[in-house]
């Protein structure tokens, strides 16, 4: 997203959805390769302590796509609002709003 300032700000719901399912995925090829070739099995361990349902079988792995999607998304929505509050009010001066191109102050 562009200001008429030439601000370029982040789409905090995009980078939400994209860093949600990267993480989905990494999570739950995690747990697949876990089931097959009992790799990464102390990381698995540590995970299933922390989410709900999240082990080394198929199942799990469908937990493990569903709960880092939720981490990835929340995480990417943070990051991004802090990224475009940082530009905001921290950088270049720029504090174009988000509902209406106003003239930069």
């Amino acid at each position: 997203m562009n200001c008429k300032c030439g601000c370029k700000r982040l789409s905090a719901c995009a980078l939400g959805i994209s860093l949600g399912v990267l993480s989905g995925v990494v999570m739950m090829l995690f747990a697949l390769a876990a089931m097959k070739w009992q790799y990464a099995m102390p990381i698995i361990n540590e995970w299933a302590s922390v989410f709900p349902g999240f082990e080394a079988t198929v199942k799990g792995s469908l937990f493990g796509l569903a709960w880092g999607f939720l981490e990835g998304f929340v995480f990417g929505v943070v990051l991004g609002w802090i990224y475009n509050l940082c530009l905001c009010c921290c950088s270049s001066g720029c504090c174009c709003s988000s509902s209406s191109n106003t003239v930069c102050k």
